[in-house]
């Protein structure tokens, strides 16, 4: 993506509850012709209408249909990134991939009780658990 496409695509976004052509054409310095097309190629019916995070997915899953989502219990039970993903894990609904998903918990898993094992606990960051694997190796 160019300057151009990212400064249109910016302020289409920032304004989209009263861009049109023609605004969009006077603020980012492209034709009126080249900012309806980049318009047009906005598929989705109610682009202008703001939507809210936990309102939509993004991907296969169907988080937003429920009361509680997965953020909820990563944030009231101030999980690690191992447990999020389980957790996460555990919640999703994607047709066909369940079995997939119980091999990517066991794997976490796996991951986890290796970390546990070496005395790393959940304040230990990323960084310093790679350092810890090269330096055994």
């Amino acid at each position: 993506m160019d300057n151009t496409e990212e400064r249109v695509w910016a302020y289409l976004l920032k304004h989209r509850a009263t861009a049109d052509a023609k605004d969009v054409s006077l603020n980012c310095d492209v034709t009126v012709e080249e900012a309806q097309g980049y318009i047009d190629k906005i598929s989705s019916p109610n682009w202008r209408q703001i939507v809210s995070t936990r309102a939509h997915n993004v991907g296969k899953s169907d988080y937003s249909q429920h009361n509680i989502q997965p953020w909820d219990i990563w944030l009231e039970y101030r999980l690690n990134p191992w447990d999020a993903d389980i957790i996460k894990r555990v919640l999703r609904k994607k047709p066909g991939e369940r079995r997939l998903d119980y091999e990517k918990i066991k794997h976490v898993c796996d991951e986890r009780i290796r970390q546990i094992d070496a005395g790393l606990d959940e304040d230990t960051n990323h960084a310093d658990m790679e350092k810890e694997k090269s330096s055994a190796a």
